[in-house]
């Protein structure tokens, strides 16, 4: 995984993957904000590998089609791109450490064999990003994604064959947290709990004052109704190991809106959908959205803050 792009250079053009197909956008950041271009395609046949980890490597001609069609769509002017992938190809979670060493380096290889303990059963190389937490304690608190080298490795590699620098690679909710904080915090004017569930992964986070006070993401079987029981013990640990005051709002991202999510009384607050209005979008933006839920991470990653 890749740091972003600074604001002043983050291209309009994003890429979101999924386990089926690739999901090019081109965002409008002007008002009315939205989407100026959006179209999903296809993997070819035989264009993806398989990693170690069961995660998918990637080749040139899995993300040619799309990179092409955005080409065509942005006058030739694709050269730099961020990419969004899945929630499920990652391992996100909060690592408490005594003390931390000075040096970004330093604190790399602790987290490294920090997750080597917590995570016993992932083999081959990590690529991992970090950022600090409030501490739940004394010590220091870091929220760490980590996803298998290999495949990070072979998407940078698939879109610099097809002439493409790729500038932020990011698991979904990370985009989405880091894209929409601003807008969110300023809306809920308090802790405000954000809820992102794709196919393969439930994430449940409490943000405070722009940084992620709790965190904990879930696998998300097939068939599985709700996640009642996960919320519940979420809340029950903010509000007792966190002394966290109360949510202001509940903000959710539902890419599998056909199944519940939780029942209605699980929340303090009604559940706010994440949709245009509160981003100041255009008429088509959450028609879009349901066709293509993966495009809000999406447009997170390139929007940001307005």
């Amino acid at each position: 995984m890749k740091l972003p792009f600074l604001g002043p250079v983050v291209p309009p053009h994003v890429f979101c993957l999924l386990a089926e197909g690739v999901t090019y956008a081109r965002v409008r950041r002007e008002a009315p904000r939205g989407f100026a271009q959006a179209r999903h395609f296809l993997y070819p046949a035989n264009s993806l590998g398989a990693g170690a980890s069961g995660t998918p490597l990637f080749t040139r001609e899995a993300v040619a089609e799309a990179i092409e069609a955005g080409r065509r769509a942005s006058g030739e002017r694709l050269s730099r791109a961020s990419v969004v992938f899945p929630d499920s190809w990652a391992r996100m979670l909060p690592i408490d450490f005594d003390t931390l060493p000075e040096s970004p380096e330093a604190i790399r290889d602790v987290v490294l064999w920090k997750l080597k303990k917590l995570l016993p059963g992932v083999s081959g190389e990590l690529s991992v990003v970090f950022r600090e937490m409030p501490p739940a304690g004394e010590g220091k608190r870091l929220l760490v994604a980590a996803a298998p080298a290999e495949t990070l490795h072979s998407i940078e590699q698939s879109f610099q064959g097809a002439g493409v620098r790729v500038g932020a690679l990011t698991p979904a909710s990370l985009a989405l947290f880091e894209g929409l904080s601003p807008v969110l915090a300023a809306s809920a004017q308090g802790d405000y709990a954000l809820v992102h569930r794709t196919a393969g992964s439930f994430v449940f986070l409490v943000a405070r004052d722009g940084l992620p006070l709790f965190f904990r993401q879930r696998p998300s079987e097939a068939g599985e109704e709700d996640h009642d029981q996960e919320v519940r013990l979420s809340l029950s640990y903010y509000a007792d190991k966190l002394k966290g005051a109360g949510l202001s709002a509940v903000y959710v991202h539902d890419a599998l809106p056909g199944r519940p999510l939780v029942s209605p009384s699980t929340f303090p607050r009604r559940p706010v959908p994440l949709t245009g209005r509160l981003f100041e979008a255009d008429a088509d933006f959450d028609a879009r959205l349901a066709a293509r839920p993966e495009l809000l991470p999406g447009f997170a990653a390139v929007a940001g803050a307005p």
